[in-house]
């Protein structure tokens, strides 16, 4: 069965946090570190629940940012940075994704995102990192419902593609999520960007590179 379309996880195989920057920005408003900020967040989201739409996720983060500039006694300025900051800046295309979307899309294939990024504002991400215009569907778990590695989730990724699974290729970073891809009949690999060599005999890459190689050889 010849592919007619490419699934991608965003985190850690279109894109990347940018760490560096995202301290850079947080440093003069916050005395804790990133990840103590991201803890914070992870919690906030499994108390109240995160966000499955646009307008719930402006209330989330206006109550975030709110609780979190009271309890460090922030000054009006620096609640206002956190008030407006866009979080979608800090995420940053790995340097070989937008070519490779570009080819795939000169092939006629389509192209999804299928992620369990939190927020329903999978698409504005993508946007702010230029790669949104290469994608036929963005399927964020909190707004379609499932995630992964549910069946639903990557039925819902493929309906939206309107391929079967056997014409699709997966690509994940967590192994678990590439099981379930497999089961349903997508060919999926692993992207480990840790690797130095892609091993297409255990489905592993270690980034993006040969996407369009592995599409005509299949």
């Amino acid at each position: 069965m010849a592919i007619r379309a490419v699934i991608f996880d965003r985190d850690g195989v279109l894109t990347n946090f940018d760490i560096a920057a995202a301290t850079q920005f947080f440093a003069p408003l916050l005395p804790i570190s990133l990840y103590a900020l991201a803890a914070r967040w992870q919690a906030a989201g499994e108390r109240f629940g995160f966000p499955r739409n646009l307008a719930e996720e402006r209330d989330f983060f206006d109550r975030f940012w709110q609780q979190t500039a009271d309890e460090f006694q922030l000054t009006s300025v620096q609640r206002a940075s956190l008030l407006g900051l866009d979080y979608a800046r800090f995420v940053v295309p790995y340097p070989e994704t937008p070519l490779v979307l570009a080819q795939l899309r000169k092939r006629k294939l389509r192209l999804g995102v299928l992620s369990n990024f939190s927020l329903a504002s999978l698409d504005h991400s993508l946007v702010s990192a230029g790669l949104a215009q290469y994608f036929d569907a963005i399927c964020a778990a909190p707004v379609i419902g499932f995630a992964k590695p549910a069946a639903q989730a990557y039925q819902i990724a493929l309906d939206a593609l309107q391929v079967q699974a056997g014409e699709c290729l997966y690509f994940d970073d967590e192994e678990e999520h590439l099981a379930s891809a497999r089961q349903l009949g997508m060919s999926a690999y692993l992207v480990d960007r840790r690797a130095t060599a892609d091993d297409w005999g255990r489905q592993v890459v270690k980034d993006l590179s040969s996407v369009v190689e592995l599409v005509s050889s299949h």
